[in-house]
């Protein structure tokens, strides 16, 4: 499990607002965390990309396993036991991968 890979992960249950269901998500925790930890942070992904705001990132279909055109939605970001990984669909390439982690670094930077 490393950073850039997407998994189908099981995100339920949830409470209200919360992003559920069986769903892609990519593991965003740098190597260190993955590969010590019985936890990773994973940024759920879905495929209503109607609009896409400042804090996700669209991704076409074909790129990573994933079937349709998604975002990534760094607004629900999660930290999951890797018990909640269903399999492996796909992984990021690195231009891509480093877009994301500098939109989830933009979320979290001080005002």
């Amino acid at each position: 499990m490393n950073q850039g890979d997407v998994y189908l992960v099981n995100l339920d249950p949830t409470v209200p607002t919360e992003i559920g269901k069986t769903r892609p998500g990519l593991v965003i925790s740098v190597n260190a965390m993955n590969h010590n930890s019985p936890r990773l942070i994973v940024a759920p992904i879905t495929s209503s990309t109607r609009k896409v705001y400042p804090f996700e990132v669209f991704i076409p279909h074909g790129t990573a396993g994933l079937e349709r055109d998604s975002k990534i939605m760094l607004d629900q970001l999660r930290s999951l036991d890797k018990k909640r990984l269903v399999k492996k669909i796909g992984a990021l390439d690195k231009e891509t991968l480093i877009k994301v982690c500098a939109t989830a670094q933009r979320l979290i930077s001080v005002d």
